[in-house]
């Protein structure tokens, strides 16, 4: 009989030094699960902060398009008004003029694209 109370003892010890162990271990999983999180965080912070400025530069890109819209428009009445009249406009000047605001509207139209990617 004082064996089998023996074994009896050994076997409780056994399952609590068990569940002490599966508890640890859940500790430490639990620990290293925090550890990962704030590391996830802490690198893509800079992600966040990217998106972030992305998005706030979609406003102002987008203003600075139709700005350089309306600007074509005004430049190429200009030149049909100079036309209308007779007047002949320094031909040079103008067609890099449009140029320019061409060139502008499509790096602005491409910045947005992108923008709108993030």
């Amino acid at each position: 009989m004082n064996k089998l109370n023996s074994i009896f003892k050994k076997v409780a010890e056994l399952e609590k030094n068990a569940n002490e162990v599966k508890l640890s271990k859940v500790q430490v999983e639990l620990g290293l699960l925090q550890d990962i999180e704030k590391e996830l965080i802490t690198a893509n912070a800079g992600a966040i902060k990217a998106i972030d400025l992305a998005n706030a530069a979609k406003k102002p890109a987008e203003t600075a398009l139709n700005a350089n819209k309306e600007l074509l428009v005004k430049f190429q009445n200009f030149v049909k008004q100079m036309k209308d009249l007779g007047i002949e406009s320094p031909q040079r000047e103008v067609e890099n003029g449009i140029v320019r605001i061409k060139e502008n509207i499509k790096a602005i139209e491409n910045l947005i694209g992108n923008l709108a990617k993030i």
